[in-house]
Order: structure tokens, then C-alpha cells, then sequence
């Protein structure tokens, strides 16, 4: 029995702190790593303010063509809900909504006309489309 207890190796303090140290050094390195990355995950998280909002749509738009304009009156930079009308009275605008720079509403006259209207605009330039009623299908650009 003796013979057996020597022939294993023995346990040494040097081999004891290699051990430890392994898991120690796999620590480190996850540690620093994440402290390299996460900053930059927060980019991702969390936008800047100003891209977290909607932009502002607000003004009176002239479109291309002769088409019928339309004036963004208010819009709610936080759910994007905006309101508006036409330079003609009896044409209505409903159901606008701006979501970053897209845009959507419907242009409505009487119990059956829809002319439904959607795009993007950076500052004072839209680039837009409508299908309404009638069959009609336009590709617009407007300014304001």
C-alpha cells in the first residue's frame, strides 16, 4: 500500500495555484471582453434622443403635378399622431401618422372618395405616392 501512495504524483503548491488560476485567467478574460462590448451595446439599446422621436412634418405641402396639396397642422412628436387638412374645403385629411420620416393619411371628399397617402420627407422635401378611389395610382414629390 505504500507502494501505491508513492507512485501517485503529489500534489504540489505550484500545481494547486495553475489550477486555480485557469479558471481565475477565464474570468479575466470574459470580464474584459464584456467591458469592451457592452459599452457599445447601449448604442443599440438605446438611440439618440433625437432619433428616438419623430421628425417634424408640420407645414404646408405643395405636390408636384397640380395634385391637391396638403397642410400638416400639429403632429405628436412622441406616437407620431398628426392632424392637417386641404387648401380645398371639401377634401378632408384623416388618419395621419408619422413614424421617423414615413408617412401615411388619407385624403377623403364625400361618403366615397379615398385617396390614401403615403411617403418619407427629409426637411422640406417629400417623396410620396397615393392610390385612391378611382384607380388612381401616383408617384408625387412635395415640398413645403
Amino acid at each position: 500500500m505504500i507502494n501505491r501512495v508513492m507512485e501517485m504524483p503529489l500534489d504540489t503548491s505550484r500545481q494547486r495555484v495553475e489550477r486555480a488560476t485557469l479558471p481565475r485567467r477565464l474570468l479575466l478574460i470574459a470580464v474584459t471582453t464584456m467591458a469592451m462590448f457592452l459599452p457599445a451595446s447601449f448604442l443599440f439599446a438605446f438611440p439618440p434622443a433625437s432619433a428616438a422621436s419623430d421628425a417634424n412634418f408640420i407645414g404646408h405641402w405643395k405636390v408636384s403635378g397640380g395634385y391637391l396639396g396638403f397642410i400638416i397642422k400639429s403632429e405628436n412628436l412622441r406616437t407620431g399622431v398628426c392632424t392637417g387638412s386641404t387648401p380645398e374645403a371639401q377634401y378632408h385629411l384623416i388618419g395621419c401618422h408619422v413614424t421617423g420620416h414615413k408617412y401615411s393619411f388619407t385624403i377623403t371628399e364625400g361618403p366615397s372618395y379615398r385617396s390614401h397617402n403615403t411617403g418619407t420627407f427629409s426637411g422640406n422635401r417629400a417623396v410620396g405616392r397615393f392610390s385612391d378611389s378611382n384607380g388612381t395610382f401616383v408617384k408625387y414629390t412635395a415640398v413645403k
